[in-house]
């Protein structure tokens, strides 16, 4: 039952908020992304379904943000390309490249109040096999 109730909660949270590439996250920046984890394993953690709510509600929130800055990351990075290939002056290229460096760190920041967030939510164990299973998927 509480399988049960945890994947309907995940996936719906998932589906409102869109996949995200772990790939493409991981490229925007190296800092762990749980929830991707969590999605994908979540049941072996054997959250209670107050743990899968506040998880989902995280998600829900914050997911979208995270996936528009993967984006936003990945396009700045082409455009930054194009623009030194187009001969753009050094000092908008540099503009760019800060734009490009602030939308990173706003993620690193997300993750890493995501990482806090969940320490709370889970307990030493759960925590533990969270960490276990984003190593293996790497």
């Amino acid at each position: 039952m509480k399988k049960t109730f945890l994947s309907i909660i995940l996936l719906a949270a998932a589906a409102n908020a869109g996949a995200i590439d772990m790939k493409a996250v991981k490229h925007a920046h190296p800092l762990p992304n749980f929830m991707i984890v969590i999605i994908q394993q979540g049941d072996m953690l054997a959250l209670s379904p107050e743990q899968a709510q506040v998880v989902a509600n995280w998600r829900a929130k914050h997911g979208p943000i995270a996936k528009k800055l993967v984006m936003a990351i990945n396009k700045g990075e082409q455009e930054l390309e194009e623009a030194s290939l187009n001969g753009t002056s050094k000092e908008k290229i540099m503009a760019q490249l800060d734009a490009l460096l602030e939308m990173r760190r706003q993620l690193a920041e997300m993750k890493t109040t995501c990482r806090d967030n969940l320490r709370q939510i889970l307990s030493e164990e759960q925590w533990n096999e969270l960490v276990s299973l984003y190593k293996e998927m790497l």
